[in-house]
């Protein structure tokens, strides 16, 4: 982005797709199909899932919950963090933090029941993707858990589903400008689509 003039320059290749991409953007924030919520802290998160999730419930199956952005496993809760600057002076720091309150269960149980949720599992052994993706589907009872591999999360992933196999997508190599969110989304919309029909 050039600061003097306030326009995004893109290498000449990437032109086209980049002008689609933005012409897209604009079109579903100016006819109101896309409202971004920002959030800071995990307590924020939850609130506001749960708040969209009441919002979204009466559109029952129609409603898909795509919880793509992962919080993190562990965080430090508000009534534990300092009020002021730590002190370098004071020696050694040490952290102690807490698990994130678990929140698909309440999404699939409570707030949402009849909604299509979709969940993430990344793992960097991939000996424990599949039992973990499917350990998820059991204890939390949704639809669907996208699973992929740190090392290769950017090319592959495998859909997780109740009592069927493992669905295994994997970009080609002879499309570099492809994302493989690009690949699994018309999949996870026909699996939708279904559900609402069931």
């Amino acid at each position: 982005m050039d600061p003097k003039s306030n326009q995004i320059q893109v290498e000449a290749k990437y032109a086209e797709e980049m002008k689609d991409i933005l012409f897209k953007y604009k079109d579903a924030k100016d006819n109101r199909k896309l409202l971004a919520v920002s959030f800071v802290t995990v307590s924020d998160y939850l609130f506001l899932l749960n708040y969209a999730a009441q919002a979204m419930a009466p559109l029952e199956s129609r409603a898909l919950f795509y919880l793509a952005a992962a919080v993190s496993d562990f965080f430090i809760p508000p009534e534990l963090m300092a009020q002021h600057k730590i002190q370098s002076t004071e020696g050694e720091l040490n952290i102690s933090l807490s698990k994130v309150p678990k929140f698909l269960k309440p999404l699939v149980s409570k707030w949402a029941p009849n909604a299509f949720i979709v969940s993430f599992k990344l793992e960097t052994d991939p000996l424990l993707l599949e039992p973990k993706a499917k350990q998820a589907l059991v204890q939390y009872g949704h639809q669907l858990v996208i699973g992929n591999l740190l090392g290769t999360r950017k090319h592959e992933v495998w859909f997780f589903t109740v009592g069927k196999e493992p669905m295994h997508l994997q970009m080609p190599t002879d499309s570099p400008h492809m994302t493989i969110e690009s690949l699994f989304l018309p999949r996870l919309f026909e699996l939708h689509s279904s559900y609402k029909r069931a």
